[in-house]
């Protein structure tokens, strides 16, 4: 998923980046912080803004994201 973020496919991405939160979590697991913050990212660049701050304070709940998660949050903005 992050490589079709990365190519500017967002759509795609926010498929495949969910579909890897869903494994996660139907096998019992918690999905990382990077993923959900990722997933945050791809609903960002969809215009999905709301969407996106609530997946990056999930993420911050997992626990470590990356450098820039506590800026998008206080923003509301994406920081790459």
């Amino acid at each position: 998923g992050w490589v079709l973020y990365r190519m500017g496919r967002y759509e795609e991405a926010r498929q495949w980046i969910l579909k890897s939160i869903q494994a996660s979590e139907a096998a019992g697991d918690k999905p990382g912080a990077v993923v959900v913050e990722h997933y945050g990212d791809a609903l960002y660049k969809l215009g999905k803004t709301t969407e996106a701050l609530v997946q990056w304070k999930r993420a911050r709940e997992l626990g470590q994201g990356s450098r820039f998660l506590d800026q998008k949050i206080k923003d509301g903005s994406l920081y790459e």
